[in-house]
C-alpha cells in the first residue's frame, strides 16, 4: 500500500512537471516598466549601443552579439509598430551581455527549456559554469530615463553559444513589450491648460 502511494506521488510530480514544461514559453516574461511613462507618445526609437562584459569572448562572438542585438530587437520593435529615426528618436534601445561562471541557473533560466537544463545537469560533472546573462534597457531620449527593463540570467551556458540561441534569447527578452498605440488621427485636440490631448 506504502509503495502505491509512492508511485502515486512520484506520477504526480512528473506530470506536474511536464505541464510546466508545456506552458514554460508561453507562461514565462521577463520585462517590465520600471517607471511610469506615457506610452502613446512612443512612436519612434534608435538603436544606442551593446556591451559586453565580463570573461573575454572571442572577437568573432562579440560581433555576433553586436550584430543579432540591433538586428533582433529592430525587428522586434518594427513589428510592434514602432519606426527606426536616426536622430530624434522618442525612446532608445540598450543592449548588455554579461559573461561570467556562475555557480547555479535556475531550472527555467536557460532558453533551451527546463527538459534541456535538466538532462544537461545530469551529464555534468558540476552546475558551476560559465554562462551569458542578457539585459534588454529602453531608455526616454529625453532625459535619457530608463522607462522598461528586461534580465535574463544564465540564459545559456558559453560552451552552447550559438546565432540561434542569442536570438531567442533577445526575442524572449522583448517579448512583453507591447505594441506602439495607434492614434486616431480624427480625434479633436483638447487644450488643457497648454497641455494638447490627441
Amino acid at each position: 500500500m506504502k509503495l502505491t502511494g509512492t508511485i502515486a506521488r512520484i506520477l504526480m510530480s512528473g506530470a506536474m512537471l511536464l505541464a510546466g514544461c508545456a506552458t514554460f514559453e508561453s507562461s514565462r516574461t521577463s520585462g517590465t516598466f520600471v517607471r511610469s511613462t506615457d506610452f502613446s507618445a512612443l512612436d519612434t526609437f534608435s538603436y544606442g549601443h551593446t556591451l559586453i562584459t565580463g570573461t573575454a569572448s572571442r572577437n568573432s562572438q562579440e560581433d555576433v552579439l553586436k550584430d543579432l542585438s540591433q538586428q533582433v530587437l529592430t525587428e522586434e520593435l518594427h513589428a510592434r509598430g514602432f519606426e527606426t529615426l536616426e536622430s530624434g528618436e522618442d525612446f532608445y534601445v540598450v543592449v548588455k551581455w554579461r559573461k561570467e561562471l556562475s555557480a547555479y541557473a535556475g531550472m527555467f533560466d536557460p532558453i533551451d527549456g527546463p527538459t534541456a537544463t535538466m538532462a544537461r545537469r545530469a551529464s555534468a560533472p558540476s552546475t558551476a559554469a560559465v554562462r551569458f546573462t542578457l539585459i534588454v534597457e529602453l531608455y526616454a531620449s529625453a532625459g535619457h530615463v530608463l522607462f522598461w527593463r528586461a534580465e535574463l540570467a544564465n540564459i545559456f551556458e558559453a560552451i552552447q553559444f550559438s546565432e540561434a540561441r542569442v536570438s531567442q534569447s533577445l526575442r524572449r527578452a522583448i517579448q512583453p513589450f507591447p505594441e506602439r498605440i495607434e492614434k486616431d488621427p480624427n480625434l479633436p485636440n483638447i487644450d488643457l491648460g497648454g497641455f494638447s490631448v490627441n
